[in-house]
């Protein structure tokens, strides 16, 4: 084969070329680090080096949203162990009052210290928000469980659901001696107050709408059951405490103080049954209330614009937080779950309670009053009337020992609440530990993919300056042997 220098000059060109490209790939790693510098390079490694970054934009995403929610459930840890130590000091302090003396200024206390209680609570704790957004109201993070205003120009028909061993046992005193300038000592003596038992249950409110109640139930036989309550107003009582005097087969309603009393008879029908729950509506809504919507099923009515709204299934909105490939975290907690209304509505009980009390013994104080403005010589009113003083002494003396009961069954009101809390941060606490282990498992994920990252597209600075080195040796010594055989001509052959 005949060789030209034409074919030779080509070929040099050619030869040189490969090595100016080598000569510029060591030096284009050595200048930026990297093995390439476009796909086409090394497909291969492109590839992979997508797959890693892409990989590594997850994991930041996924230590962002985790970092989101330990802030978040941090602050719902803070809340609710501050609940917590607020219902310690309850029962305590129940513990001192309902073993100590209940006089007039020991009242005035007990109510002042547990509304105090019930304030931090619910304004303080339940109500907190975090970043603008409120912790314990579900997916409505934009709305107060509270009302911060007085409202009444929205309706709610609220169903609650109630638990039938909620149905206690409550005494209280019945009848009351009331003066009469024409009654005679056996007449004061006939109205002599007395204990009696009744089966009662509280439900979430107090000053409820006067309209008609609904009670449904499941039977033994599990056959719904609806009974519409008598309503009973306390200002309508012809006798003391009236309202909580039903037959055995009557049901009392009180919308003043939100209690539902069951006759005995009735009360053993649905003491074997399930599924007990109630609708009432309530329009009167004051600052600090809680917002029904927030725990219960719910419909409401705007008295001006008749606008409806419909409110459903509160204990299921969970705020969940990808917080790795295919799994998601729940990071709230409802205060439907964790606080409920039972504390307040117990505190709501010994006050009114204690305002009884400060009306008996006002009008024993008026009693007395008569006792010493009337005449000596008239010996006959002042049997009467010391007759109705004891009869009202008898009755603070029977009503101080309902209040002590009610106040020791608020020590397990709150002992209950607090076994309930511990169960929500019991289910918090293994919720917070399991988004600890997944952030340290991507925290180390996150150094494996940045190591193999930086394998696939970082180039070995001391490999690049020692294949750089080598190119331009072999550069040189090219172009060395090209200069000889280009030098020659055609003359040189003959």
């Amino acid at each position: 084969m005949r060789v030209t220098n034409t074919m030779m000059r080509n070929n040099s060109l050619l030869n040189m070329q490969k090595n100016k490209e080598a000569y510029n790939d060591y030096l284009m790693q050595y200048n930026t680090q990297k093995k390439i510098q476009r796909p086409s390079d090394n497909p291969t490694i492109a590839v992979r080096a997508l797959k890693y970054r892409t990989t590594l934009v997850e994991i930041d995403q996924y230590l962002t949203n985790i970092k989101d929610a330990t802030s978040w459930m941090d602050a719902t840890e803070t809340a609710l162990r501050d609940v917590d130590k607020v219902l310690d000091n309850m029962i305590e302090y129940c513990t001192q009052a309902a073993t100590g003396t209940v006089e007039a200024d020991d009242r005035k206390d007990i109510v002042a210290q547990l509304r105090q209680y019930s304030h931090y609570i619910y304004e303080q704790d339940a109500n907190q928000d975090y970043a603008g957004r409120y912790l314990f109201t579900g997916f409505r993070t934009d709305v107060p469980l509270l009302f911060d205003a007085d409202q009444n120009n929205v309706t709610y028909t609220i169903t609650e659901n109630l638990v039938i061993n909620d149905i206690k046992k409550y005494d209280y005193v019945y009848k009351q001696a009331e003066y009469d300038a024409s009654k005679k000592a056996e007449d004061y003596a006939q109205e002599a107050s007395e204990f009696a038992t009744t089966h009662r249950i509280l439900v979430s409110y107090e000053n409820c709408d006067e309209n008609n109640m609904t009670i449904r139930y499941k039977d033994a036989d599990e056959n719904e059951q609806v009974i519409t309550p008598t309503i009973k107003k306390i200002e309508d009582n012809t006798v003391y405490n009236e309202h909580l005097h039903p037959g055995d087969n009557e049901v009392f309603f009180i919308p003043e103080t939100g209690e539902i009393v069951f006759g005995d008879a009735i009360y053993e029908k649905i003491r074997g049954g399930s599924d007990l729950s109630v609708e009432y509506s309530k329009t009167d809504f004051k600052k600090s209330d809680i917002r029904p919507e927030h725990y219960f099923d719910c419909n409401t009515v705007d008295n001006g614009t008749g606008v409806t709204a419909t409110y459903r299934k509160t204990t299921t909105q969970n705020i969940n937080y990808q917080i790795n490939f295919s799994q998601t975290l729940t990071v709230n907690t409802q205060a439907c779950n964790c606080i409920g209304t039972d504390i307040r509505r117990t505190i709501d009980d010994i006050t009114n309670l204690c305002n009884d009390l400060d009306i008996m013994e006002a009008n024993l104080k008026t009693v007395e009053k008569r006792i010493d403005d009337t005449d000596e010589g008239d010996t006959e009113t002042l049997a009467n009337l010391n007759e109705l003083k004891n009869q009202i002494s008898t009755e603070l003396s029977l009503q101080k020992t309902v209040l002590q009961k009610t106040i020791s069954a608020a020590i397990t009101t709150c002992q209950s609440q607090k076994e309930q809390l511990n169960v929500v941060l019991a289910d918090h606490g293994s919720r917070y530990n399991r988004m600890t282990m997944t952030k340290n498992k991507l925290e180390n994920q996150k150094i494996d993919t940045d190591e193999a990252k930086s394998d696939n597209e970082d180039a070995n600075l001391g490999e690049a300056y020692v294949g750089f080195s080598e190119a331009d040796l072999l550069y040189q010594a090219t172009l060395q042997a090209t200069s000889k055989i280009l030098g020659q001509s055609l003359l040189n052959f003959i």
